[in-house]
């Protein structure tokens, strides 16, 4: 009888541990079923892609002048790839608000342009010049990088914006 006993007792142990083995690997198999393991989107694609807030940041930026939502809109917008649309609204700040990184901003997105679509034409590269010699002419510390490595560098004097519009 004691060992009957026994015998169920270790019977009652093993199987309550099996048991709780498998409950172990239903709990972890159900884990694995319910949390699907996706890619991060990326956030300025997500930003972008949220019209409702783009509208606000634009509206602040150019109605406004904010120049922090400004940037914000410029980097989701470039970095989700959408340069070409930005092209509007960097003009629009640049000429209404007199920002000088705007300027740049319009420069840097028409050589985007142009490296992607190549808009080779002399006009247009002279269009990309006077917004990088305006951004410089309004104090841009990128636009005067650019044009010591343009100009500079190569002993060659600035022009001034309006004089690349004439040619």
């Amino acid at each position: 009888m004691k060992k009957t006993l026994l015998m169920l007792c270790l019977i009652a142990i093993l199987f309550s541990c099996t048991k709780k083995d498998e409950n172990r690997n239903e709990n972890t198999t159900s884990i694995i079923k319910s949390d699907t393991i996706i890619k991060d989107p990326n956030p300025y694609m997500v930003n972008y892609e949220n019209k409702e807030r783009m509208k606000k940041m634009l509206d602040s930026a150019i109605i406004n002048g904010d120049t922090i939502s400004y940037q914000e809109a410029f980097k989701d917008f470039i970095v989700s790839e959408h340069s070409q649309e930005f092209l509007y609204y960097s003009i629009k700040m640049a000429k209404r608000n007199n920002y000088p990184r705007a300027y740049y901003n319009t420069y840097t997105i028409l050589n985007i342009l142009d490296k992607r679509k190549g808009y080779i034409s002399k006009s247009d590269k002279n269009e990309a010049l006077f917004y990088l010699l305006k951004a410089y002419e309004k104090g841009d510390i990128n636009a005067k990088h650019k044009l010591h490595e343009l100009y500079t560098e190569k002993n060659i004097k600035i022009p001034s914006s309006t004089s690349v519009l004439n040619d």
